[in-house]
């Protein structure tokens, strides 16, 4: 019974992230190749498998050409603000095209780099991801450099806070995004790397 147990949550840890991955995949691809369906109904020898996820990629494709010429910017600057004149819509329409277009503009990376800081108290580390930086000065007209960092919450980092960090009390990790991201989904389980790190002297 030692050796089934043992063998058969090995075979589990193995199938189980490739099955559900791709139960995921096809859930997806069958919701998006449905929207086609009321006209499959009318026409059946549209009946094809894919044409509707095909349809879908075709669609956004030109709604991306079209956005990309001066009077599809003029119509869509006036189709936005419409939308942002209706109640309640225009706040929800705006907040999800924030947020979209943090994570989806090519020209720019969400997370500029991997850093530590003491939270939720000194002496306790936690790692977080830089998104932009700025500067402020205090009534004396003295300047410091702050950070705007994202601190993910595990093992799901799509959620997570909004910290504002002085510069100078952030610790950089010598490690790319990708490694900070492995060791905060999997809890501190997985260390892709050693840190280095000398912390401040206190």
């Amino acid at each position: 019974m030692s050796w089934f147990r043992r063998k058969f949550l090995t075979g589990l840890v193995i199938l189980l992230p490739t099955v559900l991955t791709g139960w995921i995949l096809y859930n997806v691809f069958v919701s998006v190749d449905n929207i086609l369906k009321p006209l499959v109904a009318r026409y059946p020898f549209l009946d094809i498998p894919g044409l509707g996820f095909i349809a879908i990629i075709l669609l956004i494709l030109a709604a991306g050409v079209f956005a990309g010429n001066l009077i599809g910017r003029k119509i869509i600057s006036w189709l936005e603000q419409i939308v942002t004149r209706i109640p309640l819509i225009s706040r929800m329409y705006t907040a999800i095209k924030q947020i979209s277009e943090v994570f989806l503009r090519h020209e720019r990376t969400v997370f500029r780099k991997a850093i530590m800081i003491e939270y939720p108290r000194v002496g306790i580390y936690a790692i977080g991801f830089v998104t932009s930086t700025w500067e402020m000065a205090d009534m004396n007209g003295n300047k410091r450099m702050f950070v705007n960092v994202f601190l993910p919450t595990t093992p799901n980092p799509t959620s997570g806070m909004f910290l504002m960090v002085p510069e100078a009390e952030t610790i950089p990790l010598p490690c790319q995004v990708e490694d900070a991201l492995k060791m905060v989904i999997s809890g501190g389980a997985v260390l892709p790397f050693i840190p280095q790190i000398k912390l401040p002297s206190k």
